[in-house]
């Protein structure tokens, strides 16, 4: 067994690395871990220390909760955090906006100046569409000025991956108009048809809306577009039927048209897809690791035995990448062939594999996704630590290999976070309470919503 004991002062219960959060670069995306200098790499306005509120809060770190509360409380997002730079809207929404909203339920709705910030930031977050043209946000926005950058793309994951954030500020505020506008940005992609129902272009023009790339996975830039369907659903019910009908197809198309198995453990996994390549592209990246534990909680929604076996399998795939990698530590990328040879070995401690992890262990019990998880800390605690946080590696296995200055905000808001809720009791913030996010926020469910008739919703949509 690899279970510590809770007081055991490595154990992710107890872990203080968290405290670093507490550094002067605490209040930016990002920082290097290497160099000990802050970086701002997405100019998205605090996110670290915004984004790790409910991590801190969820882990009872009080003295660096309040700190994190108070230098959020106190920050302007009147104007954009680097002067002259434009914030990455679309991020700034689930990492900021959704962890001060989700922070606000988890405090019992008792503080207004929390509430009032969520609304500043919803309201800067608001100028970053164009109804004129599109009906999907404009990706990056100058705070202040409103100046949009018209030339950059958005991806499908930025554009409709806003409806849990902006629902949640128009239910705590009374204002409709936020969720009426990621409501519409979601429909405006669900309505385009696909090749076959789920199989999107991951990116799309901000100003006319077309898709300007082809290749397709379950991965980064189509994630939790993916993700949200079931999870609307789950927050608000019967109004999201129609969140939850797209979700379901998408999943019965991927299985016939991606899912394959790996011929050396007959793993399932989602394969990519490329037209002009042929059709199914043999691999599967580390960031399309979240659909494991989203089809476990869509099939058990659902009650649909065979999505939630397939996730719960795709979760032991994931974790079962390349046996000989650091200790654990998933790549960024794996191509199933017959010697299940790993294409691209590059580590940046994502937070996918363990949210799987954690869904599995909610829903099954089994201590042994609790040793996975354990595996998972302890290969970063040895492998990827530094004086000033953790970094990336190119190579998984080659501790020699290019180390990249850099930690993420996923690192705290989300990593550390499922590693820790998977080694507390299964009814700690419970999924029949709570969505998480995305980013790992969660939300309160309302336990007076209906979730709806899904065989009479179908036959509506018939007719």
């Amino acid at each position: 067994m690899l279970l510590q004991p809770k007081d055991h002062p490595s154990h992710p219960l107890n872990s203080t690395d968290n405290r670093k959060l507490e550094s002067p670069s605490s209040g930016l995306t990002g920082f290097a871990p290497l160099s000990l200098l802050s970086k701002n790499p997405d100019n998205e306005d605090g996110a670290t220390i915004v984004d790790s509120l409910t991590a801190l809060h969820i882990m009872n770190l009080r003295e660096e909760f309040e700190a994190a509360l108070d230098q959020t409380i106190n920050m302007d997002f009147q104007v954009s955090n680097a002067k002259g730079e434009a914030t990455l809207t679309p991020e700034t929404t689930i990492r900021c906006l959704g962890a001060i909203l989700s922070t606000y339920e988890l405090l019992g709705k008792n503080q207004t100046k929390l509430l009032h910030k969520a609304q500043e930031l919803g309201n800067q977050l608001q100028n970053s569409w164009n109804f004129n043209q599109s009906a999907v946000p404009y990706p990056w926005l100058h705070f202040g000025p409103n100046q949009k950058d018209e030339k950059k793309t958005i991806t499908i994951a930025q554009a409709a991956s806003l409806t849990l954030e902006f629902n949640r500020l128009s239910h705590w505020t009374g204002n409709n108009s936020y969720r009426a506008r990621a409501d519409e940005s979601s429909r405006h992609i669900m309505n385009n048809p696909p090749a076959f129902p789920g199989r999107y272009s991951p990116s799309l023009t901000s100003a006319n809306g077309p898709p300007v790339r082809e290749i397709v996975r379950w991965a980064d830039q189509l994630n939790s577009f993916l993700e949200y369907g079931i999870k609307y659903w789950q927050l608000v019910g019967e109004p999201a039927m129609y969140y939850m009908k797209f979700w379901q197809d998408s999943v019965d198309s991927l299985i016939e048209h991606l899912l394959q198995w790996s011929p050396g453990n007959n793993q399932p996994y989602l394969a990519g897809y490329s037209q002009a390549r042929g059709g199914q592209q043999s691999d599967m990246f580390q960031l399309g690791c979240f659909a494991p534990g989203n089809w476990m909680l869509g099939g058990k929604l659902l009650q649909n035995e065979a999505i939630y076996m397939l996730g719960l399998g795709m979760t032991e795939t994931c974790c079962r990448t390349d046996p000989s990698s650091r200790e654990g530590q998933g790549q960024n990328k794996l191509t199933e062939k017959k010697d299940n040879q790993v294409v691209e070995t590059t580590l940046m401690l994502r937070p996918e594999v363990a949210k799987s992890i954690w869904y599995a262990w909610r829903f099954t019990g089994d201590p042994v996704w609790q040793e996975r998880a354990w595996s998972l800390f302890q290969a970063s605690e040895k492998h990827f630590k530094a004086t000033g946080g953790y970094y990336a590696q190119n190579d998984a296995k080659d501790s020699g290999s290019a180390k990249h200055n850099s930690t993420e905000t996923f690192l705290f808001g989300e990593f550390f976070k499922y590693l820790y809720l998977t080694f507390t009791e299964r009814d700690y913030l419970s999924l029949d309470d709570w969505v998480f996010s995305a980013q790992g926020h969660p939300f309160k469910i309302d336990p007076s919503r209906e979730l709806g008739n899904l065989r009479e919703f179908i036959e509506q949509t018939k007719t």
